[in-house]
């Protein structure tokens, strides 16, 4: 069965915690390319995605997303690393002394990366759920590029059919063809006497 190499499939999870929503998209590629776009918390994750896409897919160019959209009202405390903010902030005040700037906004601190800190103990629920969520989407856009594959087939074998019919057309009107090239070709013999 001819399969395509294009093809797109979306697959969400909700739950508790939020929503987890993948997206993968195909195109036609030599050989097999995946390219993935993961929240900072997933990137550890990468190779054994790679891993499973090479499992079920063997040529295109695969880009891969997850989005993830995190349920902020069951959050109820909001987790500091203290001892990283206590250094930014006092590389923050030495930074001013010395330049003689305005010191620094408190909020300027919780937007530093790692200051604020997600809850460890949701995330390997996350993870399982879009790990599941992975192979469904996956299942899914193996299943576009197969019904595109028998669309793809169902067209050639039409092609291929009006091509057949073709060649009958000229193999059926080849004698007369040939006859009258012939008669042509004689007719010139004749005309040069």
């Amino acid at each position: 069965m001819i399969q395509s190499m294009t093809g797109y499939a979306r697959y969400e999870h909700k739950a508790d915690w939020g929503t987890a929503a993948w997206e993968i998209r195909s195109v036609n590629q030599r050989y097999l390319e995946t390219y993935f776009r993961l929240p900072d918390a997933f990137r550890s994750l990468e190779n054994s995605l790679r891993e499973q896409f090479r499992k079920k897919l063997q040529r295109g160019k695969v880009e891969c997303k997850l989005h993830l959209h995190m349920d902020e009202s069951r959050q109820t405390e909001l987790n500091i690393n203290e001892s990283l903010a206590r250094s930014v902030i006092e590389k923050s005040n030495w930074i001013s002394q010395q330049a003689e700037y305005p010191r620094l906004n408190p909020l300027d601190v919780l937007r530093w990366p790692g200051v604020v800190q997600e809850p460890e103990s949701d995330l390997d629920s996350v993870r399982q759920a879009a790990a599941d969520g992975l192979e469904k989407a996956l299942n899914e856009l193996i299943d576009t590029r197969c019904r595109e594959g028998e669309r793809i087939e169902a067209m050639l074998e039409q092609r291929l059919d009006g091509i057949e019919s073709i060649v009958a057309a000229v193999r059926e009107r080849r004698p007369q063809v040939l006859d009258a090239i012939r008669d042509k070709l004689r007719q010139r013999v004749a005309d040069l006497d």
